[in-house]
């Protein structure tokens, strides 16, 4: 700026000595006519370079340099003609009509040529950012892509999906600032430094905050700025979303075909050595000691024979495989026939069932959901305090039924109550409490959903824990 100014000051008195030099060279050979186009041409020249207040200057010495050489009497300050005042006076207007028009027209020009730069440069940030490296955080790529495409002394970026901050260049007290603008969902520019903040939104979802200072950038290019730079944090968390999505997808299909596999592989001779320990118990020429190996082998057969089942059972709930046998099922059978397949597991556990008289019957597929409350009941019986009270509920919400399992002495943190219901995950707090595969849960969340339901966790530290699973209820008959 200071620059500009020196160099317009200069144009201006070069031009006022010109138009002197010019009119004490001149004055002799040329009428006031004459003279008029020239000092024109000169004004017009510096209103174009300069701007409309130095060529309004030039303008003014050029009319008194006009009257003191070129209008009769010379080389004085007094027009005795009338048409020598209209000839000044038209060149005086002329020069600030046109000077004003010139100006507008150069300003004009230079706008269009700054759009086109920074529209260009806009094309290269779109441009770049599909190349940005998804498996990295974007937010410190964006401020270097950002900070090279366009003439700025530094960028800073705030990513609200990953509460992370980033910058590049000079940003002095950015990460105050750019948090402030997020969380307060305002833009504003500041004008002295100069430096823009706005706020980043993909649709009306505000994702983060982006400062950019020391630039000289419209306000129309600023706003496209933050709109590419909201895109690109949505784009690399979706990217990444889906990424992890698939990549757990066909994990889980390689999962469930290994284990498929290995169930299978192991039920044959769990088979056979179940026999054959059942044979061996019916023998009745063992000692008490050769019994009660024996009965230690069949109990544990008969255990890896369950898991194997278990195995079976969750390698076929896939979506694809399954095939619901749906019919309409008594609930107090249907708790009955868990409790009987828990039976062993639940015998130093106090049962309490309650259901309401609203509910009575439910349709669905009874081994499914079966296997459903036998996981939860399991769990309970593994992670439940000794002799504690196994509470069943069965009431009905709406259209719904809900089946509440609670259990007293253990208690899931909500931060883990999704997580117990992935495959294989098994809770830090009770990994060493009770052996488990981690595989129960996950078979019956599968086996809950494949009903159009849903199964969730309630509870606290002095509660314990409750699972709560929704299914639809039957239709009642009409009486």
């Amino acid at each position: 700026m200071p620059d500009a100014r020196i160099r317009s000051a200069a144009l201006v008195l070069f031009a006022s000595a010109f138009f002197i030099c010019f009119g004490m060279v001149a004055n002799h050979y040329l009428n006031l006519a004459a003279t008029i186009s020239v000092y024109l041409f000169v004004t017009l020249a510096i209103a174009y370079k300069a701007g409309f207040v130095e060529a309004s200057i030039v303008s003014v010495v050029a009319t008194l340099c006009l009257e003191f050489f070129f209008a009769p009497p010379l080389f004085s300050f007094r027009v005795d003609r009338p048409e020598d005042w209209t000839a000044l006076i038209t060149f005086e207007g002329i020069s600030l009509v046109v000077s004003r028009l010139s100006y507008r027209a150069r300003q004009h020009q230079l706008m269009l040529e700054r759009q086109s730069i920074e529209h260009k440069a806009l094309y290269e940030l779109c441009r770049d950012i599909l190349l940005l490296d998804w498996k990295q955080s974007p937010d410190r790529q964006l401020c270097v892509l950002i900070k090279r495409t366009f003439p700025l002394q530094g960028v800073a970026l705030w990513n609200a999906y990953e509460d992370a901050f980033s910058c590049f260049g000079e940003t002095p007290n950015a990460e105050d600032v750019t948090k402030a603008v997020y969380f307060n969902e305002r833009n504003y520019d500041d004008v002295s430094n100069p430096t823009s903040f706005r706020v980043l939104f993909f649709g009306t979802r505000a994702v983060g905050a982006l400062a950019l200072y020391g630039h000289s950038i419209d306000s129309l290019s600023i706003n496209s700025i933050a709109s590419v730079t909201a895109m690109a944090i949505e784009r690399t968390r979706s990217l990444v979303v889906e990424m992890n999505v698939e990549a757990e997808r066909h994990s889980e299909q390689l999962r469930s075909a290994l284990l498929d596999g290995l169930a299978h592989a192991f039920k044959t001779p769990l088979t056979t050595i179940t026999v054959s320990s059942s044979g061996l118990l019916a023998a009745e020429d063992l000692t008490a000691r050769q019994i009660g190996l024996v009965d230690l082998i069949n109990r544990e057969a008969t255990h890896l024979s369950q898991l194997t089942t278990r195995l079976l059972r969750t390698s076929r709930l896939e979506p694809s495989l399954l095939v619901l046998h749906e019919k309409v099922v008594d609930v107090r059978t249907l708790i009955q026939a868990a409790l009987d397949e828990c039976a062993f597991q639940l015998q130093s556990r106090r049962v309490d069932v309650s259901i309401a008289p609203e509910i009575t019957k439910v349709r669905c597929d009874p081994q499914l959901l079966i296997l459903a409350i036998v996981q939860i009941l399991d769990n309970a019986a593994k992670y439940g305090s000794q002799h504690s009270l196994v509470r069943i509920s069965a009431d009905r919400s709406g259209s719904h039924a809900v089946l509440r399992i609670q259990n007293q002495g253990s208690y899931i943190p909500p931060a883990e109550r999704n997580r117990v219901f992935t495959r294989f995950y098994r809770s830090p707090s009770v990994e060493h409490r009770a052996p488990g595969t981690g595989l129960g849960l996950s078979i019956a969340k599968k086996a809950v959903e494949a009903h159009g339901g849903k199964i969730s966790i309630e509870g606290d530290v002095q509660a314990g824990t409750t699972f709560v699973i929704t299914i639809a209820a039957a239709a009642e008959e009409p009486a």
